[in-house]
């Protein structure tokens, strides 16, 4: 038996397309790193520890970290897996951006093939190092207290164990991409968080009155509009060289018949999405807050306001600043140009490069404002109706938490719409 699905899950021979064997291998990769979690990490009490963070839960915004991204508050509140994937999301976002704006990381990634992407990944793992041993110092010095044996040695075994989770967590998430449905890093994310929210017991612990089935509606429209977030884009319409001559030699009373092929082009135009980032700016603003946090004895009563408009704003600046960095008008426009596609009254060269930089600046900035007004209106929401369900929830997990569950659930539309296709085609 044991062989059988050894062979199913890992052998070469069965169907690499196959999306429900994708979807299984997934499945058994998230309970192997779910089962990892439930390790606790050697070295620490485990007990006096659960007692403080317990009590600081709502306080502590590193802690809040460590549990989102970690999943904690299971067997064990602090495993080898604690670090998450933190280092590598943030090492995969540093050479994203140094590849946009360094030539020589460009060249590799577009010219390179398989050998650049190959090249790329292994600067990835390198800064994730780096970042593992930087985030491990920091962790073991916030949680000295904490530590059975006061000595470097137990200090550079726990650093240790930490950053081999770190290392298995990124090689989990590679089989996810390369052997199940993709997306491995916003997977592991999403199970954390879904876990983490388990963990809190919403349902046990409420009186079902009418304040709390407020509550989930309220629950449930927030989720609506961070679909919308997720999913809206600006369709730019497109014509190609061909069309616009045939419309420009159509007699004026065959026009309105016309307009019906050109409303058919637009369908298939040029999409802008207005949170092209999609859940990276709520990560990045949320792994970054917590070192601001450390100035609220500074700021005082104002710190709170202080830091969610720190917050807003790093939301924005990174959504605008990824969306200007990876979605190059030049590029796009010199597409278009060897497609022979312009965008409708435009002309092509330098002024239909202007009207898409204008574009992306304007889209980017308001899908930021948008994502933010999300979490405007749930902390406005959660002060005036005063409910235990929404205070026990963290808004920023149910914005990744939908936007990952929403680009899941396309992966597995994609990979069953095409296995048919392919079925049908070999039939």
């Amino acid at each position: 038996m044991l062989n059988s699905l050894t062979n199913f899950f890992f052998s070469k021979k069965q169907k690499s397309n196959n999306p429900t064997r994708k979807l299984l291998i997934t499945l058994f990769l998230l309970f192997l790193f779910r089962f990892g979690n439930t390790i606790p990490l050697t070295g620490i009490d485990q007990e006096v520890l659960k007692k403080s963070f317990f009590e600081l839960d709502n306080k502590n915004s590193l802690l809040q970290l460590i549990n989102m991204y970690s999943g904690g508050g299971g067997i064990a509140l602090l495993s080898p897996f604690s670090l998450g994937i933190i280092p590598y999301i943030n090492a995969s976002i540093l050479i994203d951006l140094l590849t946009a704006i360094i030539p020589s990381l460009e060249k590799i990634q577009s010219e390179e093939g398989e050998l650049g992407r190959k090249k790329l990944n292994f600067y990835k793992k390198i800064i994730t190092l780096i970042l593992s041993i930087f985030q491990t110092i920091l962790l073991i010095v916030y949680l000295k207290p904490y530590f059975f044996d006061i000595s470097i040695s137990s200090y550079v075994i726990t650093g240790i164990q930490l950053i081999t989770g770190s290392f298995l967590i990124v090689w989990i998430s590679s089989l996810i991409d390369n052997r199940g449905i993709g997306n491995g890093t916003s997977l592991i994310i999403f199970t954390n968080i879904v876990v983490t929210l388990i963990n809190k017991s919403f349902f046990i612990t409420q009186n079902f009155n009418n304040k709390f089935f407020l509550e989930i509606v309220i629950l449930f429209t927030l989720m609506l509009f961070i679909c919308i977030s997720q999913t809206a884009r600006l369709n730019i319409d497109v014509v190609s060289a061909r069309q616009l001559a045939y419309l420009e030699n159509t007699e004026k009373s065959k026009l309105r018949e016309k307009n019906i092929g050109l409303s058919q082009i637009n369908e298939g135009g040029l999409a802008i999405k207005f949170n092209q980032a999609g859940i990276f700016p709520i990560i990045i603003a949320s792994n970054l807050i917590p070192f601001f946090s450390f100035f609220e004895d500074i700021l005082g009563n104002q710190s709170k306001i202080v830091l969610n408009c720190l917050y807003y704003l790093l939301i924005i600046g990174f959504n605008y600043f990824y969306t200007i960095v990876f979605w190059d008008p030049e590029k796009i426009s010199e597409q278009l140009r060897k497609a022979s596609v312009s965008i409708v009254n435009i002309t092509p060269g330098a002024e239909t490069i202007t009207y898409l930089e204008s574009v992306v600046r304007s889209t980017s900035i308001l899908g930021g404002i948008f994502l933010c007004l999300i979490l405007i209106i749930y902390d406005f929401l959660k002060q005036i109706i005063g409910g235990v369900f929404l205070s026990q929830l963290n808004i920023s997990s149910l914005i990744i938490l939908v936007g990952v569950a929403y680009e899941i659930q396309k992966n597995i539309r994609i990979l069953y719409r095409s296995s048919s296709t392919q079925f049908n085609f070999n039939n």
